[in-house]
């Protein structure tokens, strides 16, 4: 994990100017293209997510991911596992399940920004379109309020996927999404779930399969 430590020994030299970066503007373009070109030597297929603090105690997080994609693991596992003390970051490997669900569930959540348009989380429900027993995959039909509207848009697809990844968080989406499908919400919405509740479904369906495997006749 040589590169990955060469990476670290960057960041931390240049620490001050990527805070500068993010709090001030100053040459961000700039600085965020030299950072993705440093991340890009260990691999083109990890990105990095960075969080502002949640308190003024707090140090920004900086979240290295692979989309989920299994074989990049190990190496998101080392940019944590290798990360230097620094004054104002701190690394964390793999988005993590969402913590707090409540402005979701009350509809006060704000719209996700995305390119060319926003989607707000509170209103995307779901169904279950298929759960496979033995490998414990999901498919879900997702419905978007303005489906007929985003659907032209190439990043929708990709938008919805990172949604639903930072929601479930990175591992779950990685074991148990197998298909999402896409959908314009019907006005008939009894039988759906909110999107938010998609964690909890997806552990009733596995502790519902484990029950059955244990039962004895």
């Amino acid at each position: 994990m040589k590169k990955i430590t060469t990476f670290w020994n960057y960041f931390q030299k240049n620490e001050q100017e990527i805070l500068n970066a993010i709090l001030l503007g100053i040459n961000t373009d700039e600085v965020f293209s030299q950072l993705t070109k440093k991340l890009d030597y260990v691999s083109k297929r990890i990105s990095f997510v960075i969080k502002a603090p949640l308190t003024i105690n707090d140090k920004f997080l900086i979240i290295f991911t692979g989309g989920g994609y299994r074989k990049l693991f190990p190496k998101i596992i080392a940019f944590e596992e290798q990360a230097p003390t620094l004054k104002h970051f701190t690394a964390q490997a793999f988005i993590k399940p969402l913590q707090d669900a409540t402005k979701y569930k009350n509809g006060t959540d704000e719209p996700c920004i995305c390119k060319n348009y926003e989607i707000k989380i509170s209103e995307i429900q779901i169904a279950l379109l298929d759960y496979n027993i033995a490998t414990k995959h999901i498919k879900i039909n997702l419905y978007l309020p303005d489906y007929n509207e985003l659907k032209h848009f190439e990043d929708l697809k990709s938008n919805i996927d990172w949604i639903v990844m930072q929601i479930v968080g990175e591992i779950t989406f990685r074991i148990h999404i197998k298909k999402i499908k896409l959908n314009q919400m019907s006005l008939d919405d009894s039988g759906l779930l909110s999107l938010i509740e998609l964690p909890d479904f997806i552990e009733y369906l596995y502790k519902i399969n484990s029950r059955k495997k244990t039962r004895k006749i």
